[in-house]
């Protein structure tokens, strides 16, 4: 008995050996993993000091930070970020991530991870699969960062099957493909970024709902917003999309069920809005001037345009084999007049044929002057007029 009274007093000093001033207990050699706020740097010297970020990752515990100093820039690595810590460079404009041309640059595979100020290059040339920054991860935040000259086919921001992301204040620019690309996700916010002369588009919504993407300036891109396939329940608002190649705002078959609203699209050559084959969308309020074709309809069904200035366009708006479309209360600077404005398009029998009819549709109670379309929400009152 005094034997096995001695053994569990041994093993209670041990316990009790083990456990640090802070309350957690650790095992020699195998680090904890309970929540901390310690910070961890890299670059510089001193205690907590490493020479590569992905060594201050490995080592640090959910809740730390990885400062990362400027002057040791730029760090050659692929960054992979498996613990919910705040990843923070000192100057976004000289704390460099640079990933040689290969893969991600910066892959978040945990949830609740910040990365801040840090410019963000040369990832990977695989389309949708490298990038500079990608979240595989839940409530990612990527907050004032500059992602640039990721990959020939690569993407500035992925969010890939990921919830909650919060982009926001990044300049985003000279990316292969898109600026941002947002697959399989929901319930992101893109906001006050600057997405500038991206090979594809600034933004790509695929097969992801529940987003907002709102006060954006889009500028030189190939085209701007891109709802693809399954993007559906997204709203896409107050954006500054000008001078894209292509289009300002397009969407693509069963795109359904999204809110475009108080976005200025000007100068985007070839048409403002194009929509093919979508169903119940709702366009409101946004200022649609400059382009070959402000609106242009294919196979596109039951949507609503209400509250749009069409300015300054070669051709304001046409359909094809469109269906059930109601237009309110646009202003349309090509229609002077009290009557009804006519919106002209046709329709193909069978829809894939030769046999064409020649078909209207009527805005039934046309603006006499041009809504102040300014900042979100715009002017509200035309919204609820039938």
């Amino acid at each position: 008995m005094k034997q096995k009274g001695a053994l569990v007093l041994c093993i209670m000093f041990l316990v009790v050996a083990w456990v640090p001033s802070n309350g957690v207990a650790t095992i020699p050699g195998v680090p904890a993993r309970c929540p901390s706020d310690a910070t961890l740097y890299v670059g510089g010297v001193g205690p907590n000091n490493y020479t590569s970020i992905q060594e201050a990752v490995d080592h640090a515990l959910d809740g730390d930070t990885v400062f990362v100093f400027s002057h040791s820039s730029p760090y050659f690595e692929h960054v992979v970020v498996n613990r919910s810590i705040h990843l923070i460079g000192e100057n976004r404009s000289t704390t460099v991530i640079d990933g040689s041309g290969v893969g991600d640059v910066v892959l978040i595979h945990a949830d609740d991870v910040m990365i801040r100020s840090f410019t963000v290059q040369h990832g990977g040339d695989l389309p949708k699969v490298n990038a500079g920054i990608e979240s595989r991860a839940n409530r990612s935040v990527i907050h004032d960062n500059i992602v640039v000259q990721n990959g020939k086919y690569g993407v500035g921001v992925l969010l890939n099957c990921s919830s909650g992301a919060h982009v926001y204040d990044n300049i985003i620019a000279e990316n292969g493909n898109e600026g941002v690309f947002l697959g399989g996700s929901t319930n992101a916010i893109i906001e006050h970024n600057e997405m500038t002369r991206n090979g594809h588009c600034a933004v790509v919504i695929s097969k992801s709902s529940g987003n907002i993407i709102v006060e954006n300036t889009m500028a030189d891109n190939y085209a701007g917003v891109s709802l693809w396939p399954g993007a559906t329940d997204n709203e896409v608002a107050s954006n500054n999309i000008f001078d894209q190649e292509y289009s300002g705002i397009g969407m693509w078959p069963s795109a359904d069920n999204n809110s475009l609203h108080d976005n200025v699209l000007s100068n985007n050559s070839l048409y403002g809005f194009l929509m093919t084959k979508v169903d119940g969308n709702i366009i409101t309020f946004n200022t649609i001037q400059g382009s070959n074709e402000g609106i242009r309809l294919s196979m596109a069904n039951r949507s609503l345009f209400q509250c749009n200035n069409l300015l300054a366009n070669n051709r304001s708006a046409f359909f094809e084999n469109s269906s059930l479309n109601r237009w309110k209360q646009n202003y349309w600077d090509d229609h002077i007049s009290i009557w009804p404005k006519c919106i002209h398009g046709l329709m193909r029998i069978p829809w894939n044929k030769t046999i064409v009819i020649r078909w209207i549709n009527l805005d039934w109670h046309p603006a006499q002057k041009p809504y102040d379309i300014s900042g979100w929400g715009g002017t509200k009152e035309c919204i609820n007029v039938s």
